[in-house]
């Protein structure tokens, strides 16, 4: 029976996605216009699993740009130290859970023009140089960093850097970034991050401040947006289960730093039942399909967003 959710899940990414391109967020402002220096326009406050859509030559010519901008801003930052050949450049870093420094790649993800016209440069720290025996876990992620830059005189100059701020992604990436406004003068980070391996995959969101002194992560280890076990058979598998969902914004409902954050999801799981077929002895699996359908409300306490309506059926950490 589950087996047809591949082609559910398929479907629901396709409707989902039109969905998305549609929504607006009517009770939050809209994000301020990126100048040409930005790694893409200004994106809607509503995403799902991306898919691969052929790139218009407009778009790949402004992803060409972006990247260019991203060399200026890198050579801005680490100077001769910038490879750009490999895009990277190394730097000594602490991470909270372990002593000590240590080497770390950095690599330029995506930037975006602040509304005060500073730079704000996200990029992917892995630990130690790249290269064939560098012991690194390839599975693993890697670490967010965030670089803001101030232009004076026409130059760019390194204003304040916030270091290995959390630790996300895999396969030695941290996910997409999406820019957008978390409150009135408030430009935030969307950060897509996630894991796939097999027939399993998650994908979640977290959200930053790109204002605040220090930047953290003001969603934890991430809201769950996207879980898939399309691969399962309901008769190997205790639970197999299919869930989507956009993101928007709304005002807060009641009185907050950042706006209310609003999911709704589209999919189902098939829970499984023991029954007996008709003729024959013992216990079978059967299938037990439950829709997932449905919104939650995510709201900021001063600390982290939590969840105030609705249910996320995506799991539990």
């Amino acid at each position: 029976m589950m087996r047809g959710t591949i082609s559910l899940t398929s479907l629901l990414l396709c409707a989902l996605l039109g969905a998305c391109r549609e929504q607006r967020p009517a009770a939050t402002p809209a994000a301020p216009a990126a100048s040409a220096s930005a790694t893409a326009t200004a994106p809607p406050v509503s995403e799902a699993v991306p898919a691969a859509p052929e790139l218009t030559p407009e778009q790949r010519e402004a992803d060409a740009a972006g990247m260019r901008e991203r060399v200026v801003l890198m050579q801005a930052i680490f100077g001769g130290k910038f490879n750009p050949v490999h895009n990277a450049a190394t730097m000594r870093l602490s991470v909270p859970e372990e002593p000590g420094m240590h080497v770390y790649t950095i690599e330029p993800v995506a930037h975006t023009i602040l509304p005060n016209g500073d730079a704000a440069l996200v990029a992917n720290a892995l630990r130690g140089e790249r290269g064939p025996d560098d012991n690194r876990v390839r599975a693993e992620g890697g670490l967010l960093n965030i670089f803001i830059l101030r232009k004076t005189n026409g130059r760019w100059a390194l204003l304040k850097h916030h270091p290995n701020i959390a630790r996300m992604g895999s396969w030695e990436t941290i996910g997409r970034a999406r820019f957008m406004q978390l409150a009135p003068g408030k430009p935030g980070l969307a950060m897509l991050h996630g894991f796939a391996m097999m027939d399993y995959a998650q994908r979640k969101l977290s959200l930053f401040d790109l204002t605040a002194d220090p930047v953290r992560s003001l969603t934890g280890d991430g809201i769950t947006i996207f879980f898939s076990t399309s691969g399962c058979v309901p008769e190997e598998e205790n639970i197999c289960s299919d869930i989507v969902a956009g993101w928007r914004f709304a005002l807060p409902a009641a009185q907050a730093d950042y706006n209310d954050l609003v999911l709704t999801f589209v999919g189902q799981d098939d829970g499984k039942k023991e029954a007996r077929r008709k003729g024959q002895e013992g216990p079978v699996l059967a299938s037990d399909i439950t829709s997932l359908n449905g919104t939650a409300r995510y709201a900021y306490n001063g600390k982290t967003y939590v969840l105030v309506e609705g249910k996320n059926p995506g799991p539990e950490e």
